[in-house]
């Protein structure tokens, strides 16, 4: 791969206007390595609910169903690219990636359903998000070749991608004017749990859940639960 063709694929990259268009100038940067699919988002915490682990993601092409399975079933908190992701400093191969001892079988069963979806093979390139929260950016495929040398230009334009993107997210970022607390509580409850179930979840009393509630409704100038819900929903709080 030569230099110039390596430049015209980043100024494509630059260029794009939307997150769905980097993803696009991307994976023709990758095509003919055998990469097919992409998934960039910064790695959502501990007890993040479904919906705002998806809110994460800044672009993506992976199959729906393969998407709603990893979220559903908390996959990220076994994956072993994920860990490798929150200590490497560059691109590796998945292959190179290890589980914990604990999480061994399920994410021997992970990696299985993955290869069923297309995507046997990859590279994962780390990189940090506005706030410096960790990011992942995955290229998959079902058979992928990479000659060495071609290696550091895909990590060059896969970290470029991503920060492209996060430039543009940010335009539309909204500042909340919750505590992370009373964000957690509100995002459990707009997936439906009780006062019990989220301080079940998040570790806290319920009366404590329901004085973080009763906080954000003041913030927010709503007047009950599903008040509260809709407008953070309206003002972008909640995507």
């Amino acid at each position: 791969m030569r230099l110039d063709m390596v430049t015209e694929h980043l100024e494509a990259i630059r260029n794009a206007p939307t997150p769905d268009l980097i993803r696009s100038k991307l994976l023709a940067f990758g095509a003919g390595f055998g990469i097919e699919h992409v998934m960039c988002g910064t790695i959502p915490g501990a007890n993040t609910p479904p919906s705002q682990a998806r809110g994460a993601i800044l672009f993506n092409n992976w199959p729906d169903s393969w998407l709603h399975r990893y979220v559903e079933r908390r996959y990220v908190e076994v994956d072993p690219v994920i860990r490798k992701v929150l200590t490497a400093g560059d691109i590796f191969d998945w292959r190179d990636a290890r589980a914990r001892p604990d999480d061994i079988q399920t994410a021997r069963r992970m990696m299985g359903e993955a290869r069923e979806h297309g995507l046997a093979a990859g590279f994962a390139v780390p990189f940090a998000g506005r706030q410096g929260e960790r990011g992942s950016l995955s290229l998959g495929g079902d058979r992928i070749e990479i000659p060495p040398p071609a290696v550091g230009f895909l990590a060059l334009a896969a970290s470029f991608a991503a920060e492209q993107a996060i430039s543009l997210t940010a335009l539309d970022e909204v500042r909340s004017p919750l505590t992370r607390r009373e964000y957690d509580c509100l995002l459990w409850t707009a997936e439906g749990k009780t006062e019990w179930e989220t301080g079940g979840i998040l570790g806290i009393a319920p009366a404590t859940v329901a004085s973080h509630l009763a906080a954000a409704r003041r913030k927010l100038d709503a007047s009950n639960k599903a008040h509260l819900v809709a407008r953070a929903f309206r003002i972008g709080l909640i995507r």
